[in-house]
């Protein structure tokens, strides 16, 4: 498994609520972070997670929700990457709509678009390299990998306290088991000193496991909850997402400037 594959798989996170009706979440249409990615002491990459607006999908409203990832430097040149992960999450009821990704990573080519139709309850994926359609089985509401890091941020995370719920990758659905276990202040250039969460997720994505490895997230323990850092121990190396912007940009106590 190339490091450069493992960036991508790892990351794979109120104002206009009360502006626009939405649901009282801690996150807000506008919001952009972004994050350097590391491989060991080494600069691989960029990644963001946006808010990009709230769009309908099947008469539901849905945030709109982008993750983009790439590689520079060295890395880039050793092997390219580049994902645009989307996914639209239910406003009201905060689960996946649908998930589309296009990915390259070298030679390789990825495109493809899930809908979810719980009424149904089944999910189609079309897959736009050969153009095959597949349908698999839903049983109730459930997030996909871009969805889950901003429905965690929904919750009332509390030191301890386990919260569980439905992921579904491709064919398979996993239940996410989260509980916070460590509470400590780290330091962000856009937050300054926060408290935070360490979240382990378990099961936790294959690349980790199959490595025998561990992956953590830290989430800020105030209202806004964001995602600051990710890091992920294995025997091939370690890698890490550290925030390193938020915008719109925001004072250390929440306020827009």
């Amino acid at each position: 498994m190339k490091p450069t594959l493992l960036f991508l798989m790892i990351f794979a996170t109120a104002a206009a609520s009360w502006a626009n009706g939405e649901t009282n979440v801690p996150f807000r249409v506008g919001e952009k972070l972004t994050y350097q990615i590391y491989w060991g002491p080494f600069i691989g990459g960029k990644a963001t997670l946006e808010v990009a607006g709230i769009e309908k999908i099947a008469s539901n409203d849905c945030y709109h929700l982008i993750a983009e990832a790439y590689t520079t430097g060295l890395v880039d040149m050793l092997y390219h990457v580049k994902s645009r992960t989307e996914s639209w999450l239910d406003v009201d009821e905060l689960c996946t709509r649908r998930y589309r990704q296009e990915r390259t990573e070298g030679k390789r080519f990825r495109s493809d678009d899930s809908l979810y139709d719980y009424s149904n309850k089944h999910l189609v994926t079309t897959n736009y390299v050969t153009g095959k359609p597949h349908t698999y089985a839903l049983d109730a509401p459930v997030q996909d990998m871009i969805s889950c890091l901003y429905y965690v941020r929904s919750r009332p995370l509390q030191l301890d306290v386990t919260e569980q719920f439905p992921v579904v990758l491709g064919s398979t659905r996993y239940d996410v088991t989260v509980k916070p276990d460590e509470r400590k202040t780290l330091f962000f250039r856009p937050t300054g000193n926060v408290q935070a969460l360490r979240i382990e997720p378990n099961p936790t994505i294959a690349v980790v496991s199959a490595n025998k490895g561990r992956m953590w997230f830290w989430v800020s323990d105030d209202p806004r909850k964001l995602l600051l850092l990710i890091t992920s121990d294995m025997k091939i190396g370690s890698a890490k997402f550290v925030l390193t912007q938020v915008e719109p940009a925001t004072t250390k106590s929440g306020d827009k400037r």
